[in-house]
């Protein structure tokens, strides 16, 4: 298994990639490891100190795990010039039922392999080693920062931090944010948001051989899917000219303590799926609408709510400005510059959010993110430097 410290200098980005797929670092809500992502964060801080790069460890306060960490990696050409972040995730997600190992890196026909490969170490090997050669150019016009965060594949809690606890104790401000994603190098300016809610029922408990001094959770809350999937699900029709539309669904349930109990108590998750230039928070609204006239129409299906998870979108209003100059950078490298959108989420929206100009931008495909036999193109990766040292070079106005 991954989690060892290696130690060598590498030789190239194939080679970097290999040594951080190396190391496992599957997220902390699916391992139930702390900071998971430690060793490769200081794998990548020796070899940043190897080429006379700065670095900072950047203090997650509010994580519950207190040595926990966004890794900034940094090179100042001046104090005048403009700041460009380029950040890549650190966890990836579970590795069970893959079929190659997932800590090999095994390089083979052309391909890596290896969980991470894709999402998005990939994207994160591209963009420090452009700025091991952007360092070595004769003209540098422009601060850069490769900032390696974590917890993104639950609860974004690296991104986060950044925007809201740690960015305010530098003394700059991003011109632009780079999200390292599976994108095959081309511009992401669009992305939906989601909500994550979770609902349950409530019963009265009883003992099975006399149901009827019970009231069963799992019924009502049977009565309630059906209702909410009719009167919510079925009925947006919302999109999106980049994303798509909007989405609705029920993805997990789960209730009662025994088979011999009348449950009194079952729960399910939604999920969903908003589009740029929608209001979350009028979403949530509607969705408890909904809900309290399920509840309204009948009195035997008792709801409660925890607290939503809100995922925002990222809104190409935003960064129109920034992802036209990316655009421009792609087609004088003889690649398409064609801006597109997505139905995933990712840290770019927490930027967007926050008024930071982010576009999502990275090696590989997202069909290859999560998959049971993880992979990234050679040329992919090699593609993705070039980009990258372009735009650590190109003269934003």
């Amino acid at each position: 298994m991954g989690g060892h410290l290696v130690t060598a200098e590498p030789n190239d980005v194939l080679d970097l990639l290999a040594k951080m797929i190396s190391f496992d670092t599957v997220n902390e809500y699916t391992s139930g490891l702390d900071f998971p992502e430690r060793t490769m964060m200081e794998f990548l801080e020796e070899i940043a100190k190897k080429w006379g790069l700065a670095i900072s460890r950047l203090p997650i306060a509010h994580n519950a795990h207190i040595d926990s960490y966004n890794l900034l990696i940094t090179y100042e050409v001046s104090k005048t010039a403009q700041w460009l972040v380029f950040e890549s995730h650190a966890d990836t997600v579970s590795v069970d039922g893959m079929t190659v190992n997932p800590f090999h890196g095994l390089i083979k026909d052309g391909l890596i392999y290896g969980r991470g490969a894709c999402d998005t170490k990939g994207s994160g090997a591209g963009m420090l080693w452009a700025l091991k050669e952007y360092m070595e150019l004769s003209s540098c016009p422009n601060n850069i920062a490769v900032l390696f965060v974590t917890d993104e594949e639950a609860t974004k809690t690296g991104a986060t931090a950044f925007v809201q606890a740690q960015l305010v104790h530098l003394d700059w401000t991003p011109t632009g944010v780079i999200v390292g994603e599976p994108t095959l190098c081309q511009p992401v300016v669009a992305h939906n948001g989601v909500i994550r809610w979770k609902i349950n029922t409530q019963g009265i408990a009883a003992h099975s051989s006399n149901p009827s001094i019970g009231q069963s959770a799992i019924s009502a809350m049977a009565k309630l899917v059906l209702e909410f999937e009719r009167e919510y699900c079925s009925k947006l029709t919302l999109t999106h000219p980049l994303t798509g539309q909007a989405a609705c669904s029920i993805n997990t349930i789960s209730g009662g303590s025994s088979v011999n109990i009348i449950p009194d108590f079952c729960e399910i998750e939604i999920d969903r799926r908003t589009l740029p230039g929608e209001d979350s928070e009028q979403v949530l609204r509607e969705i408890k609408a909904v809900l309290d006239s399920i509840a309204l129409q009948d009195p035997t299906i008792l709801i409660g709510t925890s607290a939503p998870f809100i995922d925002y979108q990222l809104d190409p209003t935003v960064n129109r400005e920034f992802a036209t100059q990316i655009s421009e950078i792609l087609i004088d490298l003889g690649f398409s510059g064609e801006q597109s959108g997505a139905g995933y989420g990712t840290d770019a929206s927490t930027y967007s959010i926050a008024g930071i100009p982010a576009i999502v931008l990275g090696p590989g495909s997202i069909n290859q993110a999560h998959t049971k036999d993880e992979w990234l193109e050679i040329a992919e990766l090699e593609k993705s430097v070039s980009v990258y040292k372009q735009i650590m070079r190109y003269n934003f106005t």
